[in-house]
Order: C-alpha cells, then sequence, then structure tokens
C-alpha cells in the first residue's frame, strides 16, 4: 500500500519495484522493436539505463524524497542507453525537478512532478513523435487532471495512470502506422508501462493484447563498484538460445548485455574472472569470435596517469580529438589507424552510456572533442553527455553508422594537415559523412511486415541509411536489392566489409555478384570483424 505521503525511503522502494518489474520484461519489450533486427534493445537499454539510476540510490538513507528522485534521476542521466533510456532520464529529470525540493511525495505535488516529467521528455526530442513512449507518459500525467488532489491518494492516483498508460500504449498503433503494419505496440511506451506497474505492484496491468510476447525471467542486480574485468565476445553456432544464455550470464557478473539471434549471440559482461563467461559460451557448444578482455582496474590507473600528465602539459590542451562508437575488431584497427583518439565499445546492441561518453570525454587531453556516435539510436546519448562537460567543448557529429564515421575520420585527417580550424574541420566531416550512404545487411530477428515487404524470420534483409529496403532468403540478393535502391550511376566506390564469421573469400564471391550488376562501381574487400552484421557495404 502507498502510503499518503510518500517519503524517500518510501520512493526508493517503489523506484526499485518499477526497476524489478522491468527486469523480468527485458526480451518482452525487446521483441516489440519494429525493426526485425537482431540488436533491437529498447528494453535492454530501458533496463540498463534503470538499473544504474537505481544504484546511485542504494546506498542512500535519506527521507527526503526530492533527494531521492534527484539522485535517481542523476543515475538515469549517467547510465542512459539508447534514445529510449535517454529520453526516459529525461522524463525521470523533470519528476525530480518537478517536485520542488519538497521533502515528502504527496498527493497535491504528484501531479505537478508528472506534468514536469512529461515535459522534460518532450523537449528532450528535437521533433516528437506521437504513437511513442513520449504519448504514453503524457497521456498517463494527463490523466491526473481530474483526480481530487485533497481526497485522493498517491495510490490511487497511481492506478488511474496505469490505466491511462495501458490504454495509450494500446493505440499507439493507431497513431504510428509502422506500429499497426507491424501489428505491436510501442517498446519504449511498453518498458514504461512495466516501470509504473511494477511501482504499483500491478504486472498483471502490462498484458496488453497487441504485444504477443512472453515475459523474460529477472536479471541480476549489478555491483556499485565499476571494476574487474570487460568481457566481449562472439558466440556462433545453430539453434543458439538467446535467453537462456542472458539468464546463465546474468548470475556471473554485472553490466550484461546478450543480444543476436539464433546463430550469432553478442555478449558484454562485467565480471571478476574472465574464465568463467568465455568457458560458459564454450561449453555450451557455440564457436567463439572477436573475444576482447580488458582490465578495468587497469585502464582507471592509466586513464589517471594520463589525466596528470596532461596537466603538466598546456600545450596539449590546444589540440583536437576525436571520439568514436566501434565494434568489430577490423573496424577498430581502421579507426585506430585513423588517428582516432579514443574507441568506445557499443553498438549493435551494446549501447554505450551516457557516462561512458563523459569519461572517454574528459580523459582526453585536447581541449576540444568531436564525438562519432555511429548509430542514429546512440545520438541522443551522445549528446546528453556532450551537454554536461564543463571543462572543455564536446561536440556531436551524428554519424549513423561506422561506415559514415570511417569517411569523417578520412576528412578529419585532410583537415589536419592542412591545419584547417575547428569549425572548418567538423564541417568538412559532417560533408564527409553525409556524402556516404550505408548499406547494411543483417537477418531478420522475426517475421513482419514493414511498407511493402513481407519479412520472415531468418530472412536476410538489406537496411539502406537506417531504412529496409530489401529482404530475401540469401545475402548476395539482399544486398543486390539493397544496392539497386541506391542512385548507382552519380557513385563511384562500393567498399564491402565482412562481419565476424565470414571470410574474404566470402566477400570476394559477393563483390562478384555485384559487380556484374552494377558495371559502374569499382569494388574493394575489408575486414571488419562486425558482429550481426554479415556485410556492411559503404558507397560514395
Amino acid at each position: 500500500m502507498t502510503p499518503p505521503g510518500c517519503d524517500g525511503q518510501a520512493l526508493k522502494s517503489l523506484f526499485a519495484a518499477g526497476v524489478d518489474c522491468l527486469s523480468r520484461n527485458v526480451e518482452r519489450v525487446n521483441r516489440l522493436n519494429v525493426f526485425p533486427v537482431p540488436d533491437g534493445d529498447t528494453g535492454v537499454n530501458m533496463f540498463h539505463t534503470l538499473k544504474r539510476a537505481l544504484q546511485e540510490i542504494d546506498a542512500l538513507e535519506s527521507d527526503d524524497a526530492s533527494l531521492i528522485a534527484e539522485r535517481f534521476a542523476y543515475g538515469a542521466l549517467m547510465g542512459a542507453r539508447g534514445n529510449s533510456g535517454t529520453i526516459l532520464s529525461q522524463l525521470l529529470k523533470g519528476f525530480a525537478t518537478g517536485l520542488d525540493n519538497a521533502p515528502t511525495l504527496t498527493a497535491q505535488r504528484f501531479p505537478r512532478a508528472c506534468q514536469a516529467a512529461v515535459k522534460g521528455g518532450y523537449a528532450a526530442v528535437s521533433q516528437p513523435t506521437e504513437g511513442t513512449m513520449l504519448t504514453v507518459a503524457r497521456e498517463a500525467a494527463e490523466s491526473l487532471g481530474a483526480a481530487d488532489t485533497e481526497s485522493d491518494a498517491l495510490e490511487a492516483m497511481l492506478d488511474r495512470m496505469i490505466q491511462a498508460a495501458r490504454a495509450s500504449l494500446e493505440n499507439t498503433p493507431n497513431l504510428l502506422p509502422m506500429l499497426k503494419e507491424a501489428d505491436v505496440v510501442d517498446a519504449g511506451g511498453m518498458g514504461l508501462l512495466c516501470f509504473l506497474a511494477g511501482m504499483r505492484d500491478s504486472e498483471s496491468s502490462i498484458d496488453v493484447a497487441a504485444s504477443r510476447t512472453a515475459s523474460s525471467p529477472p536479471v541480476s542486480s549489478a555491483p556499485t563498484e565499476d571494476f574487474g574485468y570487460d568481457v566481449q565476445f562472439l558466440m556462433l553456432g545453430e539453434r543458439l538460445d538467446l535467453a537462456q544464455v542472458r539468464r546463465d550470464l546474468e548470475a556471473m557478473g554485472w553490466s550484461v548485455i546478450v543480444v543476436g539471434a539464433e546463430r550469432m549471440i553478442k555478449v558484454h559482461i562485467h565480471v571478476d574472472n574472465p574464465a568463467l563467461p568465455l568457458d560458459y559460451a564454450i561449453q555450451t557448444g557455440a564457436a567463439l569470435d572477436d573475444v576482447v578482455v580488458e582490465n578495468m582496474t587497469r585502464q582507471h590507473q592509466r586513464s589517471l596517469e594520463k589525466q596528470s600528465a596532461a596537466a603538466s602539459d598546456e600545450s596539449q590542451a590546444s589540440a583536437v580529438a576525436v571520439v568514436a562508437v566501434v565494434e568489430g575488431e577490423g573496424l577498430r584497427a581502421i579507426y585506430r589507424e585513423l588517428n582516432c583518439d579514443a574507441l568506445i565499445a557499443g553498438g549493435g546492441g551494446a549501447n554505450p552510456a551516457t557516462e561512458d561518453f563523459i569519461r572517454a570525454i574528459q580523459r582526453l587531453p585536447a581541449a576540444k572533442v568531436i564525438v562519432l556516435p555511429n548509430d542514429s539510436n546512440i545520438v541522443m546519448a551522445a549528446e546528453q553527455a556532450a551537454a554536461l562537460i564543463e571543462d572543455k567543448r564536446a561536440l556531436v557529429l551524428p554519424t549513423k553508422s561506422a561506415l559514415q564515421g570511417i569517411s569523417a575520420m578520412l576528412a578529419f585527417g585532410d583537415a589536419t594537415d592542412g591545419n584547417a580550424g575547428f569549425e572548418a574541420t567538423v564541417e568538412r566531416m559532417r560533408a564527409a559523412a553525409a556524402g556516404t550512404r550505408s548499406i547494411e545487411i543483417t537477418r531478420a530477428s522475426r517475421s513482419t511486415r514493414l511498407g511493402e515487404l513481407d519479412i520472415a524470420r531468418d530472412d536476410c534483409i538489406g537496411i539502406v541509411d537506417g531504412e529496409i529496403r530489401s529482404a530475401a532468403k540469401d545475402l548476395a540478393t539482399a544486398a543486390l536489392e539493397a544496392l539497386a535502391t541506391l542512385d548507382a550511376p552519380g557513385l563511384e566506390l562500393a567498399t564491402v566489409y565482412y562481419g565476424a564469421g565470414f571470410s574474404a573469400l566470402e566477400s570476394e564471391r559477393l563483390i562478384r555478384r555485384l559487380s556484374e550488376a552494377f558495371e559502374g562501381l569499382e569494388f574493394e574487400a575489408v575486414y571488419g570483424g562486425q558482429p550481426l552484421y554479415p556485410f556492411l557495404i559503404s558507397v560514395e
């Protein structure tokens, strides 16, 4: 039962219950992603955002509700992953602001805080789209407009919000055609409903008919220490059980992200003993690839040493540095060769958090830093991080793929060699990225319909500049049809980056087929090593 007035510890318990409910429905939310890509991760992003928020208040014993809300929002802000997590963090920030330093959350203050939350969420998006989690949040808050705050208890108001959120969620397909075509409700809205329902101990409220998904098991909590080993690897095989792998690995460590499909699973985990997850993966019968093990304690120590050295060398403060989000052994090597100063592992379901960007930016001695998020679902978190940097200038160049990022890095090198100023360098990089068309070839994680395309699970799909343009039974046909949607006569060079588990020979076979259809294009093959996407093709 929620008390008439909610103090800090009571609010802390409500937040924890909401996070727990979402943790049990991560996979359910993931499966609602409209695009049937193997790294659909709305549930993962929202959960990790809230889990970081919960860590922020775990040791707080204050009875001040405003303090608890403020620290919870700060934790969400730092842990925000992907667009859904970033919007969620802004909703929580607005809620905390709306409490206006009140030590107790009362029925009178609750509607104002919820309205402030919605205001903050909408302000975070330059062009808000209705039929998303923003709509669900707004209509849930609006349900309190007619509340009798003199008599309504908080629990009654929360019940009203949950009912309104559920109705709003069920209506999202009527507001967003792509949801209706895919026969799903909005994933972010579902995640928000899970959080609210958990706060009220009313998980039955999330049984939305349009979702047609099963819930996932609980996700283990993470320690507050951010050290140990960062372990990343690919599991390759047949009929891999994504949900079971996630459950097993969550019992071994923290910051666990497991995405993919039956043939390839991408794993990211923090553990005290890196041998445990690697041995587990081998015992399942899967083949391992692209294994990365990093000692986070050593990284932290080196970071402190670099910061100390930078502080004693004022000449470095005038330099310009670049931070990029890159996934795949080969692609990371390319970025290093192009003098990218810092690489953040992520993308493809393992989206970095806001605080990952802040740490990377602050570790660099340069006074000006350019950030390449290389994924449309990472741009918001990167921009949120840049806005929080106070002692240097951080600018986000909203690259939507690693391929656009490579073009931007080439332009960065040319600008640096020519001693171009900061603004001129940024514009050259922006133009180079905009002039690069990106094609991603992967397999559909589920069946769906998008526009004129009927997509079956495991079909090969071609994604052109973020939009699915082709679906076929084999990778080559999907690539051929995707490339055909471009204005090929005006393009000259196509670079095929082959992913983890694929060989140069396979990429050459693909190139031969593409060359027969597009005689005016010159093709070359490069090892990218990216997970989940067998081929990435940049066209210039």
